[in-house]
């Protein structure tokens, strides 16, 4: 018996290792044989073997036609279609880089004149280390090494399988403890290790007179070539992993002094150059030591780059180094954001360089201070500001990050990628560990939103036209009660240790919320039954996704606690465009009045109610956003931990008062592009009356060598104290004067000035330096800097600079600063000259 099917592969990336997984999983429980012919490329391969699958070189668009032949080839075929359709959904679609585009050098980087070599980003940031190169091992390489000696088949193949499961199990064991990236690529590597043609091959080398070493080498090789004639660049860099799979093998098998050790010692700041790096190389390096990296041919979807970008390591590649004099001794330098390489950085440059990691540095320590202060504007106004998370670990770095609690815990990554659900006791000792690290501060747990972008295989939940419109989260569990009502124990349990909250997801309808509660109060009863402590108190909430539930919160609000809007899901179905989807991202639209006014209407109708509503998507974490979120009302927004310090900082900058005009504003709107432009004005800052004139932008005895680093250091020094949001793009405006003519104006003065959209104050900045420098055909002694805000009096530029000029005719005033011995006494003597 057999069936066809035809299949046009809808994937961006093509069947890669991901899909493949999932395919591979379900062919192999059927009894039927399963073809998979490629007709672009001829090529065809087992769908019972990923790699076989990735083999085939199916690209977005291929035609396909897959054959069944065995007793149950119907059923196969139906549950194969079912799933095919389904194969989108497991499509990972990577966050967009937010540096500069590679490339891009900022001015006063440029002033610097520093030689450099192109590269591509992988990961951005600065390092300054020097450089160790790393030999990375190639096939041909491994099998020079290959022992001589051949066992009888038997007891090769007894060795292998030994391997095989030995490694197995280690790869299983490992899962048991990794979280995130390191999780998804230990599964992929499992996998690999697993694969049925992977294994047939190795013993068809064995059979044929091979011992395991060249047997696996081979079979790995011939897979690798396959995959490396694939068009997409995507595939071609899953041989890094099939490469590391291999070695890994061969050290199970024949021991682990079979292959130069894995472990890299780096007794110092290193940036290590290599042809390649698998991922258990990069993984078994001392990361404290590991400033950066340099890679000749590491693509950019590579696990080893998706390690170095998880971990923020500056990692660039498609730089050929073997040409390169690298010298041991010398410090070298990555910039990550621009992808450029300085092997033989001058004093000029590593000036540049160790003075921007100094001011990062300065900054992110700032940040950090005061991340556990409550985040309050300017005018007393507090709102919460939360983390969203998906594992314990990411709570620990949410709460060292400032976050007054966890806004959305997504549970359901517990349940993915796994052969069978996480039971009770795995469930309660996890959240019990996330309450313990709250200590006392909410924790807010959605029970697993599970179909849709998130298919689980063992729940089996059929095929669907529209999965993100149909058989998802809420809808999923009265068929999976005793699976909801197990979480909710769990849940429960860990209410009994600290502020847990419970949230249902994708709630639409009154009757769904009241279901969810009996389930929670039979689950209590359950609990009290077994002399089970938990807080009875447990707050219930909803989680605003569905437009049907804003039209709903009066009678809602009677069953549920709080309201949490979903805004991702919101905005698409609010929209009926999905989000992942770039040809209908013109219509999925935040900025749009509608939208805007469909979220007052919610808060104001949970307000009315005696309830609270906080919002846990994309929108709570944007600098646009956040004034009128804040105005509009919300009481709490959730977001990536790693933006809680800005957003928290930002929000101390903000007046209240002014952010709910800016609510009632642009509420009115009636265009996108208008409320953009009303978010984007800078009024809702405090009327801080901030001072054009402050001690903090008085540089004394500045050490500066340059014209460009004076510039640049003062700029620096506004934007640490908050006078800019854009440092480059001031430096910009103050150099576009530069560019027409010298701002040095005779008696060893200088006086840049700008007027810009880039500072949020006007700010006089001063610098006497160090030594003097040379300002255009000048020797320069000291520096006064003028920022104007473009929003200032139109007449505000000139009138500073004008009495600066006339009193820097006199002598008299010339010596005051040239006498002067602090600070102190500068700022003194320049509030009595300006009058400010």
């Amino acid at each position: 018996m057999s069936e066809l099917i035809t299949y046009q592969c809808e994937l961006k990336e093509g069947i890669h290792a991901r899909p493949a997984g999932h395919i591979e999983r379900l062919c192999n429980t059927f009894q039927s044989e399963v073809c998979w012919k490629n007709i672009r490329t001829g090529l065809q391969g087992s769908a019972k073997s990923a790699l076989s699958l990735v083999a085939t070189d199916t690209l977005l668009n291929d035609d396909c036609e897959i054959t069944l032949s065995g007793p149950d080839a119907h059923t196969a075929a139906s549950e194969l279609s079912a799933l095919l359709k389904k194969l989108p959904q497991f499509e990972v679609v990577s966050a967009e880089e937010t540096q500069a585009p590679a490339g891009y050098l900022p001015r006063s980087l440029r002033e610097t004149q520093l030689s450099f070599i192109q590269g591509s980003r992988i990961s951005g940031g600065v390092a300054i280390a020097r450089p160790v190169v790393v030999q990375s091992l190639s096939f041909d390489d491994i099998m020079a090494r290959a022992p001589m000696k051949t066992g009888a088949a038997a007891e090769e193949k007894k060795a292998l399988k030994a391997g095989i499961e030995a490694l197995k199990q280690a790869k299983l064991d490992a899962l048991e403890s990794k979280v995130g990236v390191e999780h998804d690529i230990i599964q992929a590597h499992l996998s690999i290790i697993t694969d049925s043609a992977f294994q047939e091959a190795i013993v068809h080398f064995i059979d044929n007179g091979e011992n395991n070493w060249r047997a696996i080498v081979l079979a790995a090789m011939d897979f690798c070539e396959i995959l490396n004639r694939s068009s997409s660049k995507y595939i071609k860099e899953r041989v890094l992993d099939v490469l590391d799979i291999t070695c890994q093998l061969l050290t199970t098998v024949y021991g682990e002094h079979a292959l130069p050790q894995n472990g890299l010692e780096l007794s110092a700041p290193s940036i290590i150059f290599a042809d390649s790096l698998t991922p258990s190389k990069f993984l078994s390096i001392n990361k404290k030591m590991l400033a950066g990296m340099v890679l000749t041919a590491t693509g950019k979807t590579s696990h080893t780059a998706i390690l170095a970008r998880s971990l923020g390591i500056p990692t660039l590649t498609d730089i050929d180094f073997s040409m390169l004099n690298l010298q041991p001794q010398q410090d070298i330098i990555i910039d990550g954001d621009p992808a450029i390489l300085v092997t033989a950085p001058d004093e000029q440059v590593l000036r540049y360089y160790r003075n921007e990691m100094a001011v990062q540095h300065t900054m992110q320590q700032q940040m950090l201070s005061n991340v556990h202060q409550a985040a309050i504007t300017a005018d007393g106004h507090h709102l919460e500001i939360a983390a969203n998370i998906a594992s314990f670990e990411e709570a620990e770095a949410a709460f060292n990050n400032g976050a007054e609690g966890i806004g959305l815990f997504r549970t359901e990554m517990s349940f993915m990628d796994r052969e069978t659900p996480p039971d009770y006791a795995e469930l309660a000792e996890l959240y019990t560990r996330v309450m313990a690290c709250a200590n006392g501060k909410p924790v807010i747990f959605r029970t697993f939103d599970i179909g849709g972008d998130k298919p689980v295989d063992y729940l089996n939940l059929g095929d669907e036209e529209n999965p993100f419109l149909g058989y998802r989260a809420v809808r999923t569990y009265p068929r999976y009660r005793e699976l909801f009502a197990m979480q909710l124990k769990a849940i429960l349990s860990a209410s009994a240790t600290g502020n847990a909250k419970v949230m249902i997801p994708m709630i639409a309808s009154v009757e769904e919320i009241i279901w969810c509660r009996e389930v929670l109060e039979s689950v209590k009863q359950t609990m009290r039954e077994e002399g089970l402590p938990f807080n009875d108190a447990i707050s219930l909430g909803v989680m605003l996704e569905v437009p049907s539930v804003i039209f709903a919160i009066p009678e809602m609000a009677e069953y549920a606690d709080f309201f949490s809007v979903g805004s991702n899901d919101l905005t698409q179905y609010f929209f009926a465009a999905d989000r992942g989807n770039s040809q209908v991202a013109n219509v999925y639209d935040n900025y749009a009045s509608s939208f805007l006014r469909a979220l007052q209407f919610a808060i104001d109708e949970v307000h009315r109610a005696g309830k609270w509503i906080g919002l846990c998507g994309e929108l709570g974490a944007s600098k646009d956003f956040l004034p009128l979120l804040t105005g509009m009302g919300f009481d709490e927004l959730s977001m990536s931990g790693t933006a809680i310090p800005g957003v928290k900082h930002a929000l101390r900058e903000l007046n209240f008062a002014q952010c709910q005009l800016l609510a009632l504003e642009a509420l009115a709107l009636t265009r996108s592009a208008a409320v953009k432009a009303a978010l984007q004005a800078p009024a809702v800052k405090a009327e801080s009356q901030k001072p054009i004139l402050a001690p903090e932008f008085i540089l004394f005895n500045l050490d500066a060598q340059d014209k460009n680093e004076a510039i640049k250091k003062m700029t620096d020094n506004l934007w640490l104290h908050h006078r800019t949001d854009s440092r480059e793009r001031l430096c910009d405006d103050i150099w576009t004067r530069e560019d027409s003519f010298s701002t040095a104006v005779g008696y060893g003065f200088a006086i840049p000035h700008t007027k810009s959209d880039h500072i949020t104050d006007s700010t006089i900045s001063m610098a006497t330096l160090e030594t003097p420098i040379t300002w255009g055909d000048q020797q320069v002694e000291t520096v006064f800097m003028l920022t104007v805000s473009k929003s200032a009096d139109p007449n505000a530029h000139m009138k500073y600079f004008s009495t600066l000029a006339r009193k820097l005719m006199k002598e008299e005033f010339r010596n005051e600063i040239k006498n002067a011995d602090s600070v102190d006494v500068l700022y003194n003597l320049m509030t009595r000259t300006l009058d400010v």
